[in-house]
């Protein structure tokens, strides 16, 4: 089982960490009560952080169980990262999640 947090690959580097807390922070706050999320928090905490250009973040957008994330003043506020509550399976999640690239600085 894993949490997936896609960031959207626009958004500014420096800024990656205030926005990946904010929005894990949010959707623990949304997921606490669902028991798939609390059975990972307890028996996995296995996470990724994914980049994701806009295509893939609209295909992540249309998942269901997510918590989308933004910063106010950083791109306009527009929606920059998703959590993705951890499903039974890892099969389960769509290839785009399988398959984007973990999160690293551009050099």
């Amino acid at each position: 089982m894993k949490l997936y947090i896609a960031v959207l690959d626009e958004f500014p580097d420096y800024m990656t960490p205030t926005l990946v807390a904010h929005a894990v922070l949010g959707a623990h706050i949304k997921f606490e009560c669902y028991p798939i999320y609390n059975y990972w928090l307890n028996h996995s905490f296995k996470k990724c952080v994914v980049r994701v250009n806009q295509k893939e973040f609209g295909k992540i957008l249309q998942l269901s169980d997510i918590y989308v994330g933004r910063e106010n003043k950083t791109l306009d506020g527009k929606d920059s990262c998703i959590v993705v509550c951890p499903r039974i399976q890892d099969d389960t999640f769509p290839k785009v999640l399988k398959f984007a690239k973990l999160w690293a600085p551009n050099k």
